[in-house]
């Protein structure tokens, strides 16, 4: 059986999809709220709280195989629930894990969300269950629905992005990916990418090619951290959002074409592709 956990999630959800397209009748979804999850042949939802360690290991009970989607939300509260997922998994002698993990896992990043991707990553490697850890580029789903959306309803993307590229890749993609490695147990690092890294002129490019016409304005992370601050949001989402900026100008989110392809046999979309649905 394979477990996927945030299985009402974009990420989860979809991995659980095509591992039902792929033939298998054992996909187990791991949720909070699994009465949420939809009904489907050969997948069973089990209960499973990220701060209930008891949930965890009751719902992974028979499980061979697990795909830890990562958390998210303040950065302490990510590192928690994938430090209780990794000692269930442990718990419950599952062999096989593939993480979700991120492109920008440098040591010296400044990125908010870095340090917790990295103690995962570690937790995993300490626990001497065989893995994966399958590191994402920025979501084309996130980046436009918090960013450009707006964006192309005011005429203006204006972020701090300077010069600096990232390879946008849409969910479903990552999904295809963690799929097919998580049937092939994939073990070691796999980046999973869009097909390439764009500028924010690239990205306002594709976005008036689909719609209304989009202009990328350049600003200073200071600036943007002000107008965060103006709209009333916590300081910590401030720092993830305008940190992840400063890695996507140090081209730490660059990397393409990734391993989506060799490892499905189909390209991930590029991102007019996925603005046209």
């Amino acid at each position: 059986m394979i477990g996927i956990t945030g299985a009402t999630g974009g990420v989860g959800s979809r991995t659980a999809r095509h591992l039902l397209a792929a033939g298998r009748d054992d996909v187990v979804a791991l949720a909070r709220r699994p009465e949420a999850v939809p009904a489907a042949p050969g997948l069973t939802a089990r209960r499973a709280d990220y701060d209930d360690p008891a949930s965890l290991t009751d719902a992974m009970h028979g499980l061979d195989a697990l795909v830890l989607v990562s958390s998210d939300g303040l950065s302490e509260t990510m590192e928690r629930h994938h430090r209780n997922v990794i000692a269930a998994a442990v718990e419950a002698g599952i062999g096989y894990v593939a993480y979700t993990s991120i492109l920008d896992i440098a040591a010296d990043s400044h990125f908010y969300y870095s340090p917790g991707h990295r103690a995962t990553e570690a937790l995993l490697a300490e626990s001497g269950v065989p893995h994966c850890n399958a590191r994402t580029s920025v979501f084309a789903d996130f980046f436009t629905e918090t960013w450009l959306d707006a964006a192309r309803a005011g005429g203006e993307l204006a972020l701090p992005l300077g010069e600096g590229v990232m390879s946008l890749v849409a969910r479903d993609d990552v999904a295809r990916g963690l799929a097919a490695v998580v049937l092939a147990r994939v073990e070691g690092v796999v980046d999973l990418t869009g097909p390439a890294a764009l500028t924010g002129e690239q990205i306002a490019a594709a976005a008036s090619e689909t719609g209304a016409p989009v202009r990328f304005t350049p600003i200073e992370d200071g600036d943007y951290r002000a107008t965060l601050a103006d709209e009333g949001e916590p300081a910590w989402l401030i720092e993830a959002y305008a940190s992840m900026f400063t890695s996507v100008r140090h081209a730490r989110f660059a990397t393409a074409p990734g391993d989506i392809e060799r490892l499905t046999g189909k390209p991930p979309m590029d991102f007019a592709a996925y603005l046209r649905g």
